[in-house]
């Protein structure tokens, strides 16, 4: 068994294969549902217009990219954010 800090709230948590709490991990999927839903329209769209316009915060945006579930392409030398696999 390993104990981790949930990476959205803080709490310390059972790890399970996520790196959030459970609570934090529905949070998680609801903020993912509203960015995969905005980008399937603005498939390459900024971190900070992606905040501005889900409500979700750029530092989810971040762990999202860091963690993979979402990708960074260049789109005339802008940074731009799409969908990965996860």
């Amino acid at each position: 068994m390993s104990i981790k800090n949930c990476k959205r709230c803080g709490k310390l948590f059972k790890f399970q294969q996520h790196n959030v709490c459970q609570s934090c991990l529905i949070k998680d999927q609801e903020d993912f549902d509203k960015i995969w839903e905005y980008m399937r329209t603005h498939p390459r769209v900024s971190v900070l217009e992606l905040s501005r316009n889900t409500g979700v915060k750029p530092e989810v945006i971040n762990r999202f990219l860091r963690e993979g579930r979402l990708a960074v392409q260049s789109n005339d030398g802008e940074p731009a954010t799409s969908i990965g696999d996860y």
